[in-house]
């Protein structure tokens, strides 16, 4: 286990929604090798989208702050990390970051504020 202090199943569901391509509901080889070079291989850039697809979980082209809280706080299951209070907060992450990276002031992070970040 690579995380054994933390719960891995939110973090994984998000993975493995962006890496099962047609959404069949498994993950067949050719979507494993992709997944394996997504996230493995590339620039920095590569990666940083491979991140947004994961992270933009309604799939409209843009992360709002609920799906980036959700995401916050899946990478705490993940680690452990059971102390969410005050800066810690996943909401109040959220939101600083939308806040500092969201250019257009729309309070969404579309793919290039995302990257730029």
């Amino acid at each position: 286990q690579f995380y054994p202090q933390g719960k891995a199943d939110a973090f994984c569901k998000y993975a493995f929604a962006t890496f099962d391509a047609n959404n069949d509901g498994t993950i067949d080889f050719d979507e494993f090798l992709l997944a394996i070079a997504a996230t493995s291989q590339g620039n920095l850039t590569d990666r940083l989208e491979v991140a947004f697809e994961m992270y933009d979980a309604s799939g409209d082209g843009q992360i709002d702050q609920k799906e980036l809280a959700n995401m916050i706080s899946a990478m705490y299951d993940l680690l452990g990390e059971t102390d969410r209070k005050g800066d810690r907060d996943p909401k109040k992450r959220a939101a600083e970051i939308i806040t500092k990276l969201d250019v257009g002031g729309d309070k969404k992070l579309n793919k290039q504020e995302f990257i730029a970040g």
